[in-house]
């Protein structure tokens, strides 16, 4: 864990340092754009801060523990980091600051909510990111614990940002499976889609399209026979 930790730190500072990162109280805060993504990540950020409090609260430290590590490891080194590039390398101006500072928010967020559990690192990570906060303190353990904001928790985005994820995985699930090389680019039937299926596909086309490694989308009408396919 402290490994993927430490790398995610490297990936984040690497795309921000010298960058605008749209920091509060800075003219381009008022004008982020932020992705699905970002909504997302923030909104899972807020769940996570609740569920960490309410497990101290009862003195449930296992749980504490395991909720910050989930988010951590699965939700934010696993997921978002991944998400970001392509807004990064793709996005407008405001899309790419608003996803600078959320990778910074968010890590700087949950380095101070694992402090207590892994205070070393933590310490040494988090004075490599304060400078492009502009945090004051000489210390992490003199920084506030996190909080949950409920204004910040947004279900849409979360339900959106499950969809994108288990179509990503979905492909990656059978290229594994017809053991296809993970970056050759593939076509891509859609059957028995809704109207909420094409609404969030064409949304989040960027992130699906270059996470996936898609060739080609093709949406068949009601009744067309499928040609042969791996499902």
């Amino acid at each position: 864990f402290c490994n993927k930790l430490w790398n995610a730190s490297r990936f984040v500072l690497l795309n921000t340092e010298g960058e605008d990162c749209a920091i509060p109280g800075g003219a381009g805060h008022e004008k982020l754009q932020r992705s699905l993504a970002d909504r997302w990540i923030l909104s899972r950020l807020q769940k996570t801060k609740q569920a960490v409090t309410e497990a101290l609260e009862g003195y449930r430290f296992d749980q504490a523990a395991q909720a910050i590590y989930e988010f951590t490891w699965n939700e934010y080194c696993d997921w978002y980091l991944e998400l970001s590039k392509p807004v990064l390398q793709n996005g407008s101006e405001d899309e790419q600051n608003a996803t600078r500072y959320t990778l910074l928010h968010v890590l700087e967020t949950a380095l101070r909510a694992l402090h207590p559990f892994m205070p070393f690192i933590t310490e040494e990570i988090w004075q490599r990111v304060k400078p492009s906060l502009d945090i004051e303190g000489e210390s992490i353990m003199l920084q506030p614990y996190p909080e949950s904001d409920s204004s910040k928790i947004d279900e849409q985005a979360e339900d959106d940002l499950e969809w994108v994820k288990t179509f990503i995985s979905g492909v990656r699930r059978i290229r594994s499976e017809m053991d296809i090389a993970p970056g050759k680019p593939l076509p891509v039937l859609l059957d028995n889609a809704s109207e909420d299926d094409e609404r969030i596909f064409e949304n989040n086309q960027t992130f699906i399209k270059t996470l996936a490694k898609l060739e080609s989308v093709e949406w068949l009408k009601p009744g067309a026979h499928a040609p042969e396919s791996a499902t």
